[in-house]
């Protein structure tokens, strides 16, 4: 039901994925070819080559903007039904509260996964026939599983942000800002490396950015396997051109599966805290908790 409301809504999806599609026409129309020409004049590489690393990097970086934005798309759904007294509705059919609270997050989980997985499948595709470089399968299901635990991670915060925020009007002005600055915080539409000690401290806090790496740094090991690349030609690039290595946390040079597993932790504080505040605030309000189980109509 959450899915089908999301999807028919033309302009909650478009704008879910209008911030991807902002850093897919910048990315094309300028950086891209900011990257490729820096690449191809201090490499012996063509610019197939170097198109092929670029552009797998970027989408990496599509790809979790859009678990962000479209996990929040999806809780609209939420609000919505807050907004309208949908439910009071809800509370008063055989359905529990714990099952309404899982519902909104697997709607959010499924519909951003799947269409990520649709993106990326097309993104493999079209830059294979574009390069005539082509991902292995390993890469290719690795990414998958990276997509899967970005949903899982982006659907917690973003359901927490749901149960803070009330309007749904609210929702899409702060789905819409909130990826645009996220683009730039998470290293997506520049390299991580050229921005300031207090934009990189800030970005380091945040799980989008070191998913982000984690994608990055698999598509490009094996972009850089295949193109021949190694030695300091491949740490330079990893490091300073794609900042694909890991970013640490704050000045502290933490592992990048440290900070992965401090990522989870905190999606998980944020789904439990969600989850608190959705019943307190919105099951406990307008006498919603004083609803019975004997009260329900069969």
């Amino acid at each position: 039901r959450n899915a089908k409301l999301f999807l028919r809504d033309k302009a909650t999806f478009f704008f879910s994925l209008l911030s991807s599609l902002i850093l897919i026409l910048l990315y094309f129309l300028f950086i891209a070819n900011i990257y490729i020409d820096g690449i191809t004049a201090n490499t012996p590489f063509d610019e197939k080559a170097a198109g092929f690393m670029v552009y797998l990097q970027m989408m990496i970086g599509v790809l979790i903007l859009n678990s962000m934005s479209l996990s929040l798309g999806m809780f609209s759904s939420a609000a919505n039904d807050y907004v309208s007294k949908k439910l009071h509705s809800f509370m008063t059919t055989p359905i529990k509260k714990t099952e309404l609270l899982i519902s909104y997050y697997i709607g959010g989980l499924i519909v951003s996964f799947l269409i990520n997985l649709f993106t990326w499948v097309i993104t493999v595709v079209i830059i294979g026939a574009a390069t005539t470089y082509w991902i292995k399968a390993a890469t290719f299901f690795s990414v998958v599983g990276v997509l899967a635990v970005a949903s899982l991670i982006s659907s917690s915060i973003m359901m927490l942000l749901t149960a803070i925020v009330k309007s749904p009007t609210a929702l899409g002005v702060i789905n819409g800002v909130a990826g645009t600055f996220l683009g730039f915080l998470c290293g997506i539409y520049m390299p991580y490396n050229t921005l300031g000690d207090g934009v990189k401290a800030v970005g380091s806090l945040i799980p989008f950015t070191h998913l982000t790496v984690w994608g990055k740094k698999i598509v490009l090991e094996d972009a850089f396997n295949q193109i021949g690349i190694s030695g300091p030609i491949k740490e330079a690039l990893m490091n300073d051109q794609f900042t694909a290595s890991g970013v640490g946390f704050l000045t502290l040079d933490a592992p990048l599966w440290v900070m992965l597993l401090v990522s989870g932790i905190v999606g998980l504080i944020c789904l439990t805290v969600a989850g608190f505040l959705f019943f307190t605030k919105r099951f406990g309000q307008n006498g919603l908790h004083k609803i019975k189980k004997s009260d329900k109509q069969p």
